[in-house]
């Protein structure tokens, strides 16, 4: 193996034999790295413990992943670290960190790596920092939303975050809004590199929205919205819900909302769609595999994401790649995604009544720009390479240091 080429990913977001389509921009981003630019690259993905009790519930599925696995030819193995819920979750860096020691031990004597990077500042950039300073290697840290956005809130995960993320030697951010939020946090402008995620432009290209929708036993006469994610309420499906059922009668009649997902609000939606009576009109369906997402943007009209919080949303991305306006929350990096009023529409987050407007809008008829949004012409083939400069530029100054 050619010397700087081999490292280790330790990120909790990664797909496993349970949950396949768990963080598919980690791992597009991961196998862009290895195919386009030679890296050999071992894969640590810590999961939750789960305890015998909770293991029949829905939401506690990854309890069931394997140790260990051969995933599109990487050697991915799923270490368990202990969890507190609601308490002492400044401590998940250290759970993380004493899951993690052993075995990273094993790999690196095994098999020395060159470096580490890691995705999310906290837990996993925290276990990853001592990690590296325990085995002298250079560390990359890539932070992509709430690690920054939510965890900073308190202090002590806070601390544990900035001290990560300053004792890193790479620190990349997926939007300007996180490297802003950063630099407020107290880190050196210069210190973060900007680096929005790609898409896959071949996946994500326009399709037919009749035969999409032949296809997948959809009728062609509504005007679709979908979502597609976790049904929880920093995504703000509960607001779409309440935004979908206030369009006025008349109009609703001829739209119909797809939720695409699981979560912890799904039996609350439910009994919402139950109640509100619209059942003929509003369809809840599991989380697909990600080889079929692109069909089913391919069969909507507007694809509909109302997040509270975001970091760099890449359904959104995918969907403008597909030439599908969307509508979404002005948070987080989605300003730098969505040209409002050209490639979509953005709204307040957590307001029922600007989402209706939007959606209206959308029915109405909306001029769509496909040109206008930049972020879908970017491939996952670009940002493996701006990763391979990053890598190797922090490779050469580890290496000038006495």
């Amino acid at each position: 193996m050619e010397r700087g080429k081999r490292g280790i990913v330790i990120t909790n977001l990664f797909p496993n034999a349970v949950e396949t389509t768990r963080g598919m921009f980690v791992w597009q981003e991961t196998q862009r790295l290895r195919d386009a630019h030679g890296y050999d690259l071992r894969v640590l993905a810590p999961l939750p413990w789960v305890p015998g009790f909770l293991r029949d519930k829905s939401r506690f599925a990854h309890h069931a992943a394997p140790a260990r696995e051969t995933r599109d030819g990487f050697d991915v193995h799923y270490p368990r670290h202990v969890v507190t819920p609601r308490v002492l979750r400044f401590c998940y860096g250290h759970y993380v960190y004493w899951a993690l020691k052993g075995l990273f031990a094993r790999l690196h004597r095994d098999a020395p790596a060159d470096f580490i990077v890691a995705h999310y500042a906290f837990p996993d950039g925290y276990a990853a920092h001592r990690l590296a300073r325990r085995h002298n290697l250079p560390l990359l840290v890539k932070v992509r939303g709430s690690d920054v956005n939510l965890f900073t809130r308190s202090f002590l995960r806070r601390r544990l975050t900035m001290r990560t993320l300053h004792g890193a030697d790479r620190v990349v951010a997926v939007s300007e809004a996180l490297k802003a939020r950063m630099v407020k946090l107290g880190l050196p402008a210069e210190r973060i590199a900007v680096m929005p995620n790609g898409v896959d432009r071949e996946r994500f290209a326009p399709r037919d929205r009749d035969a999409c929708r032949r296809a997948l036993g959809l009728p062609e006469a509504p005007f679709t919205f979908l979502f597609v994610g976790t049904l929880r309420t920093i995504k703000g499906v509960t607001t779409l819900l309440q935004a979908f059922r206030a369009i006025p009668e008349m109009q609703r009649r001829k739209a119909s909302l797809i939720l695409i997902g699981d979560g912890d609000l799904e039996a609350d939606l439910r009994d919402r769609i139950e109640r509100f009576g619209m059942r003929d009109q509003v369809r809840l369906l599991p989380p697909v595999p990600h080889a079929e997402v692109p069909q089913w943007i391919g069969a909507c009209d507007c694809l509909v994401l109302p997040s509270i919080m975001e970091g760099y949303p890449n359904v959104l991305v995918e969907a403008l790649a597909a030439q599908r306006p969307v509508i979404a929350s002005r948070v987080g990096g989605i300003p730098e995604i969505v040209a409002d009023g050209a490639s979509g529409l953005l709204v307040p987050p957590g307001e029922p009544w600007p989402l209706t407007d939007a959606m209206i809008r959308m029915l109405e008829g909306f001029d769509f720009d496909p040109a206008a949004s930049s972020a879908a012409q970017r491939s996952w083939v670009d940002v493996a390479s701006e990763m391979d400069g990053l890598i190797q530029s922090m490779l050469a100054d580890r290496g000038t240091r006495p």
